[in-house]
């Protein structure tokens, strides 16, 4: 049953206007007063595809007076001025790591103003300057409540000075339900598909993500040198390695891998709906929601144990592998090892359990929660 609170009125900052986050925000806007301060309007190296969505259920302020420190930071006093002279019932502080994040944090704890603190994943440091930790703890301790999607990421938290028992998992989300298959391709649309779409190979295998070092797609390529030369890797996306990665391709006579730009939701879903499994090989990802949005296409997915969605959402021998990224032979057995229905079932089961719609609906009932712990 949805829950309809739109008396409720809440505040969340946020970076820029990525799809997935205004997606959710119109979801959520659905049962609640929603207001949604961006930092800034897009994020550096982002292709102008990627800033497609349309902010329908939910007010969208722009900062207008933001200094741009780099690729994603910024500097600026707007949501600060904002919360202050506005009585909202609940603050979400989406991060802590851009000036202005931190600006709002110190003015909230100043003030004895409660505050979400929510972050979309995170990773810890086992070895990092003592400096940096303090940093990073001074402005993640102290919040009301915290909010993040996975284990691992509340075990960054903890690290970092949050109180575990003030920590709550979300279900993280970028597809609807309408996105999750029904049932997995049969071969025979699976062959059209391809036929469409001008792919070759016995079996595809595809990847997708920016073309920059910490998504290790050298790694990738190499490794595609031990797999069946009619099995073929595509992998989609953009970035300065681009031409590295075409080097690299042609060094090692690879004639079954595939590098194509960057592709909306739709076709990128197709792409998924025509291959066999889905390969993940990030150095680190402190979530990785292209995982979810392959088992929402019946792809069992292959992907490194850096990766924070792939160690919340795969079990081993059921909807994919996690593999470590020291063991090669584990990845290229990982690789030879999938492909059969009951996987790909199971990859969709596991989708279902985790949309939009099933995430904003969360939202709002442990948004309740909070408020009725504040009185």
């Amino acid at each position: 049953m949805c829950v309809i609170l739109t008396h409720m009125k809440v505040f969340w900052l946020f970076n820029h206007p990525a799809p997935y986050k205004v997606d959710f925000f119109n979801e959520l806007g659905k049962s609640c007063d929603l207001e949604v301060t961006f930092e800034r309007a897009s994020e550096f190296g982002r292709n102008s595809v990627f800033y497609g969505r349309k902010i329908e259920n939910f007010k969208a302020t722009f900062c207008k007076k933001t200094i741009v420190l780099g690729t994603h930071n910024n500097w600026t006093p707007e949501p600060k001025r904002i919360i202050a002279k506005s009585d909202y019932d609940l603050l979400v502080m989406n991060g802590y790591r851009t000036v202005s994040e931190r600006h709002v944090i110190s003015y909230l704890k100043r003030h004895h103003k409660p505050y979400i603190l929510y972050i979309n994943g995170g990773i810890a440091k086992v070895k990092e300057n003592p400096l940096k930790k303090w940093f990073k703890s001074k402005y993640i301790k102290g919040a009301t409540a915290y909010y993040c999607p996975d284990e691992n990421s509340a075990e960054y938290l903890v690290h970092y000075g949050a109180d575990k028992d003030k920590i709550t998992i979300y279900p993280y989300s970028s597809i609807f339900d309408k996105d999750v298959l029904d049932r997995p391709c049969t071969y025979e649309e699976k062959l059209a598909l391809r036929k469409k779409l001008s792919l070759n190979g016995e079996k595809i295998f595809i990847s997708s993500g920016q073309f920059i070092e910490r998504k290790n797609y050298e790694e990738l390529i190499a490794i595609w040198k031990k797999v069946p030369s009619d099995w073929t890797l595509v992998i989609t996306g953009e970035g300065k390695l681009k031409e590295q990665y075409l080097e690299e391709i042609k060094t090692l006579g690879l004639k079954n891998v595939v590098l194509l730009p960057y592709k909306p939701h739709d076709e990128l879903f197709e792409l998924y709906r025509a291959s066999d499994a889905f390969v993940f090989l990030s150095k680190e990802d402190i979530y990785g929601h292209v995982i979810n949005e392959a088992l929402s296409q019946g792809l069992p997915v292959i992907s490194s144990d850096q990766v924070n969605a792939a160690k919340h959402l795969i079990e081993n021998g059921k909807n994919g592998y996690v593999v470590p990224l020291d063991d090669e032979e584990k990845i290229v057995s990982a690789i030879k090892s999938v492909g059969d229905i009951e996987m790909e079932k199971s990859a969709i089961a596991t989708a279902k359990l985790n949309t939009m719609e099933i995430s904003a609906q969360f939202h709002i009932e442990k948004f309740k929660e909070f408020l009725d712990g504040q009185k």
